[in-house]
């Protein structure tokens, strides 16, 4: 069985080949509406770049792509809140992220099936 999440170590070591590592940080309630939420890393020229997402949850299990759901911030592509830190853990915890289970990028959306699955 392989494994879905991945080290500190292993997240840096695909940022520093370019990569992007995500963390699905899971639902939330705003204004009455369902939610979800996950943040995304980047390296960047000042060390790490981390975004928090914010999307209103408007999937199903037919419907995955968390990337493509309304955005609370009204536009798909700017996150609700950015950071730039010197390292990983850094950006994190700026985001104030306490469990560190990194994926790689496009994998958030089977963490959200794993999500709609034990939420039904």
């Amino acid at each position: 069985m392989s494994r879905r999440y991945l080290t500190l170590k292993e997240a840096e070591s695909s940022l520093n080949r370019g990569k992007t590592v995500e963390i699905f940080l899971g639902p939330f309630t705003h204004d009455s509406k369902k939610c979800i939420r996950w943040a995304s890393f980047s390296k960047c020229a000042s060390g790490i770049a981390g975004y928090l997402w914010e999307a209103f949850d408007q999937g199903s299990i037919d419907y995955l792509d968390v990337y493509t759901f309304e955005s609370l911030s009204g536009e798909y592509d700017e996150p609700t809140k950015s950071v730039s830190a010197e390292s990983l853990k850094s950006a994190a915890s700026a985001l104030k992220i306490e469990t560190l289970n990194f994926i790689n990028q496009g994998i958030v959306q089977d963490e959200y099936a794993d999500y709609l699955s034990t939420s039904i």
